[in-house]
């Protein structure tokens, strides 16, 4: 079992476009359309933020890097720059798609949290920063994100406040206090190095959550989709222009703020990737299928995006960003 989770984690990306391709193929084979995802997506999102939060040392923060200039203005780009671009894609690209343009609103309002320490990791970045960015993004979510997809979705469907604060209190609070508990438990009974040991697997099991939603959201959809296959072209369409603008905004403001590359790397990726459990859970719970179809791309999307950006673009990354510091 620990194999099997260690390989999802590794290779997310392709066990998210097999399940996509089952879920269309089931879907437009049996009648999914009836079917009341929501327990579902309930059930899913606790089983990809859960193990997600429990790694999360969020205890780490206070030992953690100091450097306001850089925290402040990725924290900038990733909610209210992202939004603005979403927005404007959503308006341009994704005009007269009003569920669609909802989920490119909602990838601009949701920050990436957890995955930006790992990413940070694999560029040899800053990790210090990464952990205090994660962790103030998450807490700012509840505070920030229900506010921006309000004012921007707004727009395109009634976006109820409240019930969207209650969502994300229930989606971030809850897993983030069984997990100090559960790390806590776990590090007292059996040690450090045996929490540290099992919380390989940890992305592995969200993962699973992930997968669950994307198929049973997928397959609900699958008939109204594989009629329009224009649906595909316009997410792909959305999702990359969001990266290329967000990557090219972000990569010109670390130059300008004189970013090494341990500094720039971070924020480049705090500013262009965005949450794909809480987006896609909060959607899967408050809005339609066709919304939660969209956001189904984007863990595919999403980290070949980035690995590109870590192994092809990083190099020249490096060199646009150290070449001012010499």
């Amino acid at each position: 079992m620990k194999k099997v989770l260690l390989n999802i984690k590794k290779r997310l990306y392709l066990y998210v476009g097999v399940v996509f391709l089952i879920a269309l193929a089931a879907g437009s084979s049996w009648n999914f359309g009836k079917i009341n995802i929501k327990p579902i997506s309930i059930f899913a999102v606790f089983i990809m933020l859960y193990p997600m939060l429990t790694g999360l040392e969020i205890e780490k923060v206070r030992y953690a890097s100091r450097n306001f200039k850089l925290i402040i203005t990725t924290l900038i780009f990733a909610f209210f720059v992202a939004s603005g671009t979403a927005f404007l894609i959503s308006r341009t690209v994704l005009a007269g798609y009003p569920e669609i343009a909802l989920a490119m609103v909602m990838v601009g309002a949701i920050p990436c949290s957890n995955m930006l320490i790992g990413w940070a990791g694999i560029a040899d970045a800053s990790v210090e920063n990464a952990l205090v960015i994660a962790v103030i993004g998450l807490m700012a979510i509840l505070f920030i994100s229900p506010v921006l997809i309000k004012l921007s979705g707004g727009v395109f469907t009634n976006v109820n406040l409240g019930g969207l604060v209650l969502v994300l209190l229930a989606y971030i609070l809850v897993p983030l206090m069984l997990g100090l508990f559960t790390r806590h438990q776990i590090i007292k009974r059996k040690g450090k190095k045996y929490f540290m040991d099992i919380k390989k697997i940890f992305p592995g099991i969200s993962a699973i959550g992930i997968l669950i939603i994307i198929f049973f959201s997928v397959a609900k959809v699958a008939r109204v989709v594989i009629g329009k296959p224009t649906l595909f072209l316009l997410v792909f369409l959305g999702l990359f222009s969001y990266y290329i603008i967000q990557t090219v905004l972000s990569v010109l403001t670390a130059r300008l703020l004189k970013f090494n590359y341990e500094e720039g790397m971070i924020f480049i990726l705090g500013a262009t990737a965005s949450s794909q459990a809480i987006s896609l859970g909060v959607a899967a719970t408050l809005f339609s299928s066709l919304t939660v179809f969209a956001l189904s791309f984007k863990p595919i999307l999403q980290v070949l995006y980035i690995m590109f950006l870590i192994y092809g673009a990083g190099p020249r990354i490096r060199k646009f960003l150290e070449g001012l510091n010499q």
